[in-house]
């Protein structure tokens, strides 16, 4: 075995062992530091009291744990922003929660670039990220893109990953992503405001909104993913007449 054949082992693996690291690693962390309440209903008021505790670095513990959430795609991201919200208002609590997602998706587009496929499909799964991929390269990557992150329910977990070994180009993909997962994003803020505010008619107004939002995407999720299959598709026939 020559000598690069052996550095390209080792290259392999140190990768994969970073991505291990990253992807799981630090959620077992995290599960056997808190134990399974990070991931319960309770999350929310546990990040709201840490904060507290940690009121001098507030902003930046919520800009690091946005970015977190967004690379460890199994956290959830609500209890987070709504405790944004609850420390620093809606706007700032906007610009937090934008700023930590910002890193945290342009993380996770370049570590897949710099892992490459191979690594990606061990660990999501070579069919779910080459479906993603297929998604991500059709005329209208950007268009799925932003209905992904839009549309509650359909899967988008692995997006960031799979774009950074797809042909989208950083920059568009990243401002579609902050566009498209905007509105979830202000209804979880807009919820703690209305805790804070004591505003508890409107909250529940909002919280049975989101709820029917969520519920009506789930039981239609199949014709949603469908759909965007339609416009892929759509796009793929122009393509193949324009080319033809």
């Amino acid at each position: 075995m020559s000598r690069e054949s052996s550095a390209k082992k080792i290259i392999a693996v140190l990768k994969l062992i970073l991505l291990a690291g990253i992807v799981v690693g630090i959620p077992a962390f995290l599960y056997l530091k808190y134990g399974s309440s990070i991931f319960s209903k309770d999350t929310a008021s546990g990040v709201i009291e840490y904060l507290r505790q940690n009121s001098s670095i507030a902003f930046l513990l919520i800009i690091g744990l946005q970015i977190i959430q967004v690379v460890i795609c199994v956290l959830p991201g609500q209890p987070i922003q709504f405790a944004a919200s609850y420390m620093f208002g809606v706007g700032i609590g906007y610009l937090l929660s934008v700023i930590g997602a910002v890193i945290g998706t342009t993380i996770s587009f370049y570590l897949a670039k710099l892992l490459g496929s191979d690594a990606m499909h061990l660990f999501f799964g070579e069919e779910k990220v080459k479906d993603y991929q297929r998604r991500l390269n059709s005329g209208r990557g950007l268009l799925l893109t932003f209905l992904i992150y839009l549309i509650p329910g359909v899967p988008k977990d692995l997006l960031s990953y799979a774009a950074g070994i797809s042909e989208m180009r950083f920059r568009p993909f990243l401002l579609t992503a902050t566009i498209g997962r905007s509105p979830a994003m202000l209804g979880s803020l807009l919820v703690g405001h209305f805790f804070v505010k004591q505003n508890y008619t409107a909250m529940i107004i909002l919280t049975a909104v989101i709820l029917i939002i969520l519920l009506i995407c789930f039981i239609k999720r199949v014709e949603l993913i469908a759909f965007l299959d339609k416009i892929e598709m759509k796009d793929m026939k122009t393509e193949e007449k324009t080319n033809g």
